[in-house]
């Protein structure tokens, strides 16, 4: 075997053969390459050539535009060579050339498709090479060679003297090379010949016993043939028939060869139809006669050393008019440095592939072209070394030539930056993470974003370092691309960022952010169930044992999740079975574990209060029990989300319903409440704030509230008790007839229903959480424990704020009272808040007006008792409407 060449600009390709035959990169004669533009005796056709004339010169600057008119003006001893991609509706040769002069019509490398047929009618002398037709005819004519040429089928009619050698013939159903008439005296070498039709193929032959090599009786005197390849019809009791030589059918080589004492079947492969389409496996690999009649050597020979040589001559040329060739599928040219400033050495390495693919014999070399316009370098080495002496963005290729037959083209280049020198100076922009109000993405509450991309370097940034100040691991990146960030808890950070460059720089900036909960809207729901632990034996709340519930959210409302980009979710927190009086404290995971609670309950007994709460770390709340042991369930009933949902508009509190007025509610009754159009709550409200409160209670019981006209939850709002007045602030969808629904279960009670505000698209105030934080506590200071009705002043509360979220818990009472929250300055109502028990802790979930100063009222009717007010959130004016 020898070295074989085979070129590929960053990517090798395999060019298909007509019928399979066999799949690989194909090369054309050797005689389509190396001649100049206006050789002596070349004519030259090219029909997309704007310039070509049927009436010109057949120069390249001036080629034909048809075949025919070519050939027609062809003289003896001349080449019409006739351009890639040149289609017309058939050829015709009708001029002859002279013994040793002959006439030649030549395609392209790798044949040219002229459509329709290539007919030759009495002619004597043409050559017909790397031609692609339907069909080859020969009429009447001698010494007319065909080769290197695929087509449908190859006939020669009265044409002693024909010569068909190395020619790929994917035929119907009629014979794929026939020699009929006389047609003495010719040729038939290096053939692959192929039956396309199968029985399951679309359409099969109607006449499976037709051959696909045919010679008739006159046309076999002194016919010599051999080294052909034969995949004849396919049918399910076996191969149809390849040969008919004079009239006798024969199904082998060695059939052929004994009927015409060797002079044809020599060196011929039978083979079964799919095997000729095997790239690897065909015998039609390296198996050419280069002795035969007519040979024209391929271009790029390809010695596959997957195949023993088993051809004549040095043994390696393919049957047929193609050759196969190394099968590498891509190749690249990559950079040490993709940027770096001028006068630097950039190392250029190339890549082929894959590698298991290359050839035994490959002989790589590479011609790399730098983009830059100096000389093109070509080296055994796909290592190469150049310096860029400008600044400008610059493409580099390489042309690889792997030694193993035709080139192939197609692929990757690299593009090298080349700058002006400079410093390292490392820039970000650091910005919080607020999603429109049409981003449903899963963003983090307390979110930060850092763009890096504000570096400037004349070389690549090859490492990016992110610390956020929180004590989380740094983030280490290697391009400048912008990371997202969340923060477990507000406050205020250090942001540094530190780059290096490919030269081994380094450069540090640091930068000021203050992480803050964004304004949010509202988004209703009716309630779900989120945790039960009387229904989970591995959820067992115990004093002083963080308990953290993990909220699904990216989810649809009321789907048991909660949806994307959602900062804050409102619960309704239930304590049941206490063993012994308690408290329980909610507050974001990650976050330090406030002073405040939310929930008292006394041992026996079960509480419920409504929790505002930011979602914390992992997308977690935690709760943690005073002391003692307790179960709790808690249900979803709303959400805030950054720019998106409904809008809250505190009122002035005012009653909506009080059934001392009228009649207590029954066992299992529910009953409708008109809230749109009532204390101010407009018709396009979507949800409504209210208070419940039960009173005059004939046993153990709960309450529900939900939508008008919509499903009864499975949470409910509030557990009334024999001889106690309770409350708790609930918020509950409006139904579309304007009302919502108040469930008893059990006995009979009085309900009283106030209302605070209400949610709608047209709202005035967006809600901003805050980590809970105690705003007063009479119990120590600095005001004194109020008396009977006395009022507390309470502040602290955000300069602006329309209305606050409170939590409000009443201790030390010494009789049965009542507190009213309002806006500091603003008359006091007639509803309550509290519903106090003498010697108990009541606490409850407060939406209230804010005075202008940031300050609300907090009165008490009678005895004495001391109170405890805790801020988890605040309502200030709406975002611009667009």
């Amino acid at each position: 075997m020898r070295p074989n060449r085979t070129k590929g600009l960053l990517a090798a390709g395999l060019v298909t053969v007509l019928g399979g035959i066999p799949t690989a990169a194909t090369t054309a004669s050797a005689a389509t390459t190396g001649s100049a533009d206006d050789a002596p005796g070349v004519l030259r056709v090219d029909a997309w050539d704007p310039a070509c004339s049927d009436s010109g010169t057949g120069t390249a600057a001036k080629p034909f535009c048809s075949v025919n008119a070519a050939a027609a003006a062809a003289l003896p001893g001349q080449t019409v060579e006739v351009a890639r991609g040149t289609f017309g509706s058939g050829t015709a040769v009708t001029k002859s050339g002279e013994p040793g002069r002959p006439i030649t019509i030549r395609g392209a490398a790798g044949g040219t498709a002229v459509g329709g047929d290539v007919r030759l009618s009495g002619v004597h002398d043409v050559v017909v090479e790397s031609m692609h037709a339907r069909e080859v005819l020969v009429t009447g004519s001698s010494r007319v060679t065909v080769v290197r040429t695929e087509a449908s089928g190859i006939k020669a009619v009265d044409s002693p003297g024909t010569t068909l050698t190395n020619n790929t013939v994917a035929d119907g159903c009629t014979a794929g090379i026939e020699l009929a008439g006389d047609s003495s005296g010719s040729n038939l070498f290096n053939n692959v010949v192929r039956n396309h039709f199968s029985p399951s193929a679309p359409y099969s032959c109607p006449n499976p016993e037709g051959a696909e090599i045919v010679v008739s009786a006159a046309s076999a005197k002194d016919t010599r043939a051999g080294s052909n390849t034969v995949a004849p019809y396919w049918t399910n009791s076996g191969n149809g028939t390849p040969y008919v030589w004079a009239g006798t059918r024969h199904q082998t080589p060695e059939s052929l060869a004994a009927a015409t004492d060797g002079r044809a079947g020599k060196h011929d492969y039978v083979v079964p139809r799919w095997q000729s389409g095997s790239a690897l496996n065909s015998e039609v690999v390296d198996s050419a006669d280069e002795t035969a009649p007519g040979f024209v050597p391929a271009a790029h020979p390809a010695d596959d050393p997957s195949r023993p040589n088993l051809g004549t001559g040095l043994g390696y040329h393919d049957r047929g008019a193609t050759e196969r060739q190394e099968p590498i599928t891509s190749a690249q040219l990559t950079a040490d440095q993709q940027r770096a400033p001028y006068g630097t050495e950039i190392t250029l390495t190339a890549t082929t592939g894959p590698e298991k693919a290359h050839w035994p014999t490959s002989v790589m070399t590479y011609r790399y072209d730098f983009g830059d316009g100096t000389p093109a370098v070509t080296s055994n080495s796909p290592v190469v070394k150049h310096t860029y002496t400008k600044p400008g963005t610059f493409s580099a290729n390489v042309t690889v030539d792997t030694g193993g037959g035709q080139p192939f083209t197609g692929g990757y280049g690299v593009q090298v930056q080349v700058t002006t020198p400079g410093p390292l100076t490392a820039g970000a922009t650091v910005q919080q993470v607020v999603p429109d109000r049409f981003d449903t993405a899963d963003a983090p509450p307390l979110g930060v974003r850092v763009d890096p991309s504000g570096t400037s370097s004349p070389w690549q940034v090859s490492k990016v370092v992110v610390d956020y100040g929180d004590g989380t691991p740094a983030v280490t990146r290697n391009t400048l691309d912008a990371v997202v960030h969340g923060y477990a808890s507000p406050g205020d950070y250090t942001v540094t960022v530190t780059v290096t460059d490919t030269a081994g720089r380094t450069s540090t900036a640091a930068y000021p952010f203050r992480a803050a909960y964004a304004p949010t809207g509202f988004l209703r729901t009716e309630a779900y169930r989120l945790v039960d632990t009387r229904q989970d034996p591995n959820l067992d709340l115990r004093g002083g044992a963080e308990v953290p519930f993990t909220v699904p959210t990216g989810s649809a409302p009321g789907a048991n999740g909660v949806p994307g980009n959602v900062t804050t979710v409102v619960l309704n927190v239930t304590v049941t079975d206490a063993t012994e009086d308690t408290h329980l404290t909610v507050w974001p995971t990650g976050q330090a574990r406030p002073i405040t609670s939310n929930v008292n309950v006394a041992a026996g007994r079960t509480s419920s209060n409504l929790v505002t709460v930011p979602i914390g770390d992992a997308k977690r709340i935690s709760t943690l029990l005073n002391s003692g042991r307790a179960e709790v369930i808690v249900d979803v009933v709303g959400f805030y989300r950054p720019n998106g949902g409904d809008l809250f508009t505190p009122l002035a509190p005012s009653r909506l319903v009080d059934t001392r007025e009228s009649s207590k509610l029954g066992s299992g009754e529910t009953r409708a409440v008109k809230v749109a159009g009532v204390g101010g709550v407009p018709a396009d409200a979507t949800s409504v704030v209210l208070n419940l409160t039960s009173t005059d209670t004939a046993t153990d019981t709960h309450l529900k509230v939900y939508a008008g006209g919509g499903t009864k939850p499975v949470s409910s709002n509030l557990n009334p008790e024999p001889g106690k007045d309770k409350a708790n602030q609930v918020i509950v969808p409006v139904g579309p007839d304007g009302t919502v629904n108040v469930y008893n279960h059990n006995g009979s009670t009085h309900v009283i229903l106030d209302v605070f505000g209400y949610y709608s698209p047209n709202g005035k105030a967006t809600y901003t959480p805050t980590v809970p934080v105690r705003l007063t506590d009479t119990r120590t200071g600095p005001f004194a424990k109020p008396g009977p009705d006395s009022t507390t002043v309470v502040g602290g509360i955000p300069a602006g704020a329309r209305a606050a979220v409170l939590n409000v818990t009443s201790t030390n009472t010494t009789e049965d009272s009542y507190l009213t929250v309002h806006a500091h300055g603003a008359p006091r109502p007639g509803t309550s808040n509290l519903n106090l028990l003498a010697g108990q802790t009541v606490p409850n979930h407060v939406t209230t007006p804010v005075g202008a100063d940031g300050k609300v009222d907090i009165y008490n009717h009678v005895g004495s008792t001391d109170i405890i007010a805790d801020l988890f959130g605040y309502f200030t004016d709406a975002w611009p409407q667009s």
